[in-house]
């Protein structure tokens, strides 16, 4: 129960600091954007929605933090979730992982990971810090299908 509380603050304050304009104290920057059902979302019969909001933080350590909350999804599943270097009109969608070090590892030190865990009724939240200042080819947070990573069930642009 604690948990599910500090998530919801942790969105209700990444929502306010979206919904307040595009530059936040120090410099900062946020954008947001709402996931779209993809075409492998929907042959897998899903209908999806919700929100994210990335937050880059350049005072002190030049982070960035993403948030996101969906609904439409199977219950009671952890759906692997990235943000990727394209919009979601490019083809794949998303394109490929945003990496700080292009050619990289792909892990959650280099890539920005904010996984999706669900609940009974299919709505689920993730979050991520990256311990960097996101570069503008950090576009969009693609929801990829747990069974089969090639799949990518829902993406936002981040605006």
């Amino acid at each position: 129960m604690f948990g599910r509380r500090i998530i919801t603050l942790i969105m209700a304050m990444a929502l306010f600091l979206a919904l307040s304009g595009p530059a936040v104290a120090g410099g900062g920057e946020v954008t947001s954007g709402s996931f779209i059902t993809l075409t492998g979302g929907t042959d897998l019969g899903y209908d999806i929605d919700g929100r994210a909001v990335m937050v880059r933080r350049p005072a002190g350590d030049g982070s960035t933090f993403i948030a996101v909350h969906i609904r439409g999804l199977a219950p009671g599943l952890t759906y692997p979730t990235h943000v990727h270097n394209a919009p979601c009109s490019a083809s794949p969608s998303g394109g490929s992982h945003y990496q700080h070090d292009v050619g990289g590892p792909a892990d959650m030190v280099n890539e920005i990971w904010p996984t999706i865990r669900t609940n009974a009724a299919g709505n689920g939240t993730g979050s991520a810090t990256h311990g960097n200042w996101a570069r503008a080819d950090a576009m969009s947070i693609v929801v990829h299908y747990p069974a089969d990573t090639s799949i990518r069930l829902a993406c936002a642009d981040l605006n």
